[in-house]
């Protein structure tokens, strides 16, 4: 029996989504709280988005087996 591979959200992608997420929802709190520092709070989290496209796998779109595209297809599965 083939075990199906589940997708539990702790792939390096999803993690540095959600780290970027939460660094953009706690932007508005740290500038309030310290407002001299306000340029290097938003370089901090422009470059954790930034750092989000880079991490493989890289684009929009996640390769998964339902998927339409072709290419789009994880390596290993089958048709």
């Amino acid at each position: 029996m083939s075990e199906k591979k589940v997708d539990t959200g702790t792939d390096p992608k999803s993690l540095a989504i959600n780290l970027a997420t939460i660094l953009l929802f706690l932007l508005p709190f740290a500038v309030y709280l310290d407002e001299e520092l306000t340029w290097r709070y938003v370089a901090i989290v422009g470059g954790a988005f930034a750092f989000t496209l880079i991490v493989p796998p890289v684009g929009w779109t996640r390769p998964h087996p339902y998927s339409d595209w072709p290419r789009n297809k994880p390596i290993g599965t089958k048709d």
